[in-house]
């Protein structure tokens, strides 16, 4: 069974964006800002308390999802920003996986990793993040 952890909006300005979403949604830091390696983007959990419900983040030009932006840009949406991924947790990563693949669902992993990732193609063009229960 899944549970919602967060979901992750890409944004062209995260100084921006993080303004908004305190401004408009009450919404505050949780953590400190960070840059993640892999995906190489800059982020910022925002939330209420210290209950985290979304990272924003900003992707350098090497970044797949800079590609992703850029390949929906248009007149409404000049940046391209917009939601990227949803996080969600499950008590066993390795059973759901197996579900979604015997499902003909494509996942990727990464050893070593506890997390897994369902490709859009396999959940009508939404990027999964599974993550064990904490």
């Amino acid at each position: 069974m899944l549970s919602l952890k967060n979901y992750t909006v890409a944004v062209h300005d995260l100084d921006e964006a993080i303004e908004n979403h305190s401004k408009r949604f009450g919404m505050q830091k949780v953590g400190d800002r960070g840059f993640n390696d892999v995906g190489k983007f800059d982020f910022q959990a925002m939330g209420y308390g210290d209950a985290t419900l979304l990272l924003l983040c900003q992707p350098t030009h090497e970044s797949p999802i800079a590609k992703l932006m850029s390949e929906r840009q248009n007149d409404f949406n000049p940046h391209g920003e917009g939601m990227y991924l949803i996080a969600y947790e499950t008590d066993d990563v390795d059973t759901f996986c197996k579900q979604v693949e015997e499902n003909g669902g494509r996942v990727t992993r990464i050893p070593g990793a506890a997390n897994a990732w369902v490709h859009p193609t396999s959940s009508h063009f939404v990027l999964m993040e599974i993550l064990p229960k904490s």
